[in-house]
């Protein structure tokens, strides 16, 4: 089997995609590996999306901004976001025999952003199809951290974060399209719009041409969760 190239960490909020993918770049480090792991708003990020810029405008927390993106959040550069940008990645991947780990870009700033607005299920195919279509070099690796209890991992993840960050949370899931449509307000809105992606999520993985790595409630025993993602990595 050739190597993996690029790893994909996804997941809910809460998951655990920021540890995995902080703790695989170490992993794969130790290993030996010529390997990097990108954070959600990584500065040198190879793949730029939308979403990140208009979260880097927004996020109540401090992130790093881009010197090229407008007052709303978006790059003033409207080739920036090409979906080439994947197919480049993956080519550096075979040709220099570097690992990537991406946290967060593919599904949840790639996808989930049509999802939220309301776009229909054959549109998120569509741009799901064609980031995989130019992935392929890289022998692609795809890792989903699944709470069971959508409801439990949403109270979590609001209960340890800054209360900021919290009420933003809700008030951007509650504006959406998706949840207007809906009239889902308040945390309902969050859970709803969880509830129906991980629908969305259990289509791309049955869709998914290559690997994928699917880890349910990491957090309830993160060594055993760890060791099963190490392991799919390294066979």
């Amino acid at each position: 089997m050739d190597p993996t190239r690029l790893i994909l960490i996804e997941g809910m909020i809460g998951a655990g995609k920021s540890t995995t993918a902080q703790w695989l770049g170490g992993r794969l480090a130790e290993r030996g590996d010529n390997a990097i792991a990108y954070a959600e708003f990584a500065p040198d990020h190879p793949v730029r999306t939308k979403a990140v810029d208009r979260l880097r405008a927004a996020y109540p927390e401090p992130v790093w901004t881009q010197n090229d993106v407008g007052p709303d959040g978006l790059a003033l550069d409207p080739t920036a976001y090409s979906v080439d940008q994947w197919g480049r990645l993956a080519e550096h991947c075979a040709r220099e025999q570097w690992t990537v780990v991406l946290e967060s870009t593919f599904l949840q700033n790639s996808v989930l952003p049509l999802f939220v607005n309301g776009a229909p299920l054959v549109k998120l195919r569509e741009i799901v199809d064609r980031i995989q279509d130019r992935i392929a070099a890289a022998e692609p690796l795809l890792i989903y951290l699944r709470p069971t209890d959508i409801d439990a991992a949403i109270a979590h993840a609001h209960a340890t974060r800054d209360p900021v960050w919290t009420k933003w949370n809700i008030a951007s899931a509650e504006s959406y399209p998706f949840a207007v449509a809906r009239n889902l307000r308040g945390r309902d809105a969050v859970i709803g719009l969880y509830e129906e992606w991980e629908r969305v999520v259990d289509d791309v993985l049955d869709r998914w041409p290559y690997r994928a790595l699917l880890v349910a409630d990491p957090q309830q025993d993160w060594p055993a969760a760890l060791a099963s993602i190490q392991a799919e990595v390294e066979s």
